[in-house]
C-alpha cells in the first residue's frame, strides 16, 4: 500500500535512505561523512513528493517523485533487499505512476545494470512497451539511460 511521507513518519525515510545510499555507493563512489552518514542529494519534502510502500504494517520501500522540465520523475526508489523479487517494486512503481498521470521519465546511471533491467521491465509492463529510451547527459551524474512515457490516457 502506498503512503505519503510526511513529518510524522519522516524518521523512517532517514533510516531507509542510508541503506539505499550504502547499497548504491559502489556505483556512485559516495562516501559517509564524519558522522557515519551519507549526505542526501534528494529529499521527500516539497516540491518533491515522497511515498512509502507498506506490506502489512511494515515499510518495505520508498519512492521520491520530482517534477523536472514538465515531466514527473522518480529520482529515488528503494525496496529493502529481503523484499525484492516479490513484485513489491513493480507494485509500488505502478501505484505511483497511477497516482500522477502525465509525462514521466525514469533515469538510471549507466553502470547500474540491475536498475536498467528493472525499469525496462516495469515500464514495459506498465505501458505495454509504449515508451522510448535514450541516453542523456546529466550534469550531476554524467551519462544516463532514460525511459520516457505518458500515462495521461
Amino acid at each position: 500500500m502506498l503512503e505519503q511521507i510526511d513529518e510524522s513518519n519522516a524518521h523512517i525515510f532517514y533510516e531507509l535512505v542510508q541503506d539505499y545510499e550504502d547499497e548504491f555507493s559502489s556505483i556512485t563512489g559516495k562516501e559517509k561523512n564524519q558522522d557515519g552518514k551519507y549526505s542526501l542529494d534528494v529529499d521527500w519534502r516539497f516540491p518533491n513528493i515522497g511515498y512509502y510502500w507498506k506490506q502489512a504494517s511494515s515499510v518495505v520501500g520508498f519512492c521520491i517523485v520530482e517534477s523536472i522540465d514538465g515531466s514527473l520523475e522518480i529520482v529515488d526508489f528503494y525496496v529493502v533487499p529481503t523484499c525484492r523479487k516479490k513484485k513489491i517494486g513493480k507494485n509500488m512503481a505502478f501505484a505511483v505512476f497511477n497516482k500522477h498521470p502525465g509525462p514521466w521519465q525514469v533515469r538510471q546511471i549507466l553502470g547500474d545494470e540491475l536498475a536498467k533491467k528493472f525499469w525496462r521491465r516495469v515500464i514495459g509492463d506498465y505501458t505495454n512497451e509504449n515508451y522510448t529510451e535514450l541516453q542523456i547527459d546529466d550534469p550531476a551524474c554524467g551519462r544516463r539511460v532514460c525511459q520516457r512515457f505518458n500515462n495521461l490516457n
